[in-house]
């Protein structure tokens, strides 16, 4: 078998609107395509795969999340430039996007977490 990569992850959110927004105005990502049959949700174009955000409105996000950290799903990692992990930094916490963790060093680069508004687990991740 020979996988050429990632194609998209998907994620649940409680709100599809507030989510489209995070992951728009804070991330920086776009949306390429809608979808309304059966579960609402939509896709995002990070540069070298897609994030799928499906809609789950009765889902307790944090609870599932919760649950999976222990047994499974941990987070998220987008990676970023050396040169601009500073500014992104910058740029989360102008958004008013609270940092949990970091930066803290990760093998040879640096790293830093948070979660987006329905909990799933974000980091950022440089390499030297």
């Amino acid at each position: 078998m020979k996988l050429e990569g990632i194609h998209h992850i998907a994620l649940n959110v409680k709100d599809l609107g507030r989510a489209e927004k995070f992951y728009t105005d804070v991330l920086g990502f776009q949306v390429t395509h809608r979808f309304s049959k059966g579960l609402r949700h939509l896709m995002l174009d990070t540069g070298n795969s897609a994030i799928a955000l499906f809609e789950a409105p009765e889902l307790d996000t944090k609870e599932a999340l919760d649950h999976l950290s222990e047994t499974g799903y941990l987070h998220l990692a987008f990676k970023a430039n050396r040169d601009q992990f500073n500014v992104i930094v910058e740029e989360l916490k102008n958004k008013n996007v609270p940092i949990d963790s970091g930066p803290v060093k990760r093998g040879d680069g640096e790293s830093i977490y948070f979660n987006d508004p329905d909990n799933n687990r974000l980091e950022i991740h440089y390499d030297n």
